[in-house]
């Protein structure tokens, strides 16, 4: 190589170093810009205890080693409860992930699905089923404090007719979350499919997501 094209060479490579680094950023800082958190929170409203699985996505392998014993980031979650909260931090090129649920005994059951995140997510996890098909949702937390009432959205596992206050305010749909409703009378103030939806065990001002089904409430989480 001649002594020009070796100085070029050198100072191109000082340049790219340069614009890596962020004009004078030190290495911690870069990383910290090119890793992002993710939070998720568990809810299995299944009929039997259950296993969430989180593994980073790989284009090669597909689902491949989900559901190994390193990847469980809630495990044995009880029926119609909400489990653990998982803090979840990927560089920013790898940010689609598999999530997966198990039952925690019979390894059979099992239901698996991908999804892409943003930088400070703070998702809900959803395990649920409907006529005998089980599924998995993500949706985005939120909430809506309202001083003395409880504001709460509904994920339902089908359509049905809600109520507040004995009037009809909307029908959900299947595996859709609705908006947030107000609600003053925690006792039955709240119906879905005519079932009224106990509140009582929650906080006044707070806010809440309910899964439910045709028999009512299963899970009641606080957002």
């Amino acid at each position: 190589m001649s002594t020009s094209n070796k100085g070029f060479s050198i100072a191109l490579l000082f340049g790219v170093t340069a614009a890596l680094s962020g004009c004078g950023e030190n290495t911690d800082e870069l990383d910290d810009k090119l890793t992002h958190q993710v939070n998720m929170s568990f809810i299995n409203s299944l009929d039997y205890m259950a296993d969430f699985h989180v593994k980073k996505r790989s284009i090669s392998t597909g689902y491949s080693g989900l559901f190994d014993s390193d990847n469980i980031a809630s495990g044995d979650v009880e029926a119609n409860a909400v489990g653990s909260r998982y803090n979840y931090s990927y560089k920013v090129i790898n940010n689609m992930i598999n999530l997966g649920v198990k039952d925690s005994i019979n390894a059979n059951k099992e239901e698996r699905i991908n999804t892409t995140l943003s930088n400070n997510d703070d998702l809900w996890v959803i395990a649920w089923q409907s006529s005998g098909e089980r599924a998995l949702s993500v949706i985005d937390k939120k909430q809506s404090n309202t001083a003395d009432v409880f504001n709460v959205r509904l994920f339902a596992y089908g359509e049905y007719d809600v109520s507040i206050d004995d009037k009809k305010v909307l029908i959900t749909k299947k595996g859709r979350v609705t908006e947030f409703l107000a609600v003053s009378n925690c006792a039955n103030g709240l119906k879905v499919a005519n079932q009224a939806i106990d509140l009582c065990g929650g906080n006044f001002g707070a806010s809440y997501l309910l899964v439910v089904d045709s028999n009512g409430k299963r899970v009641m989480a606080q957002e």
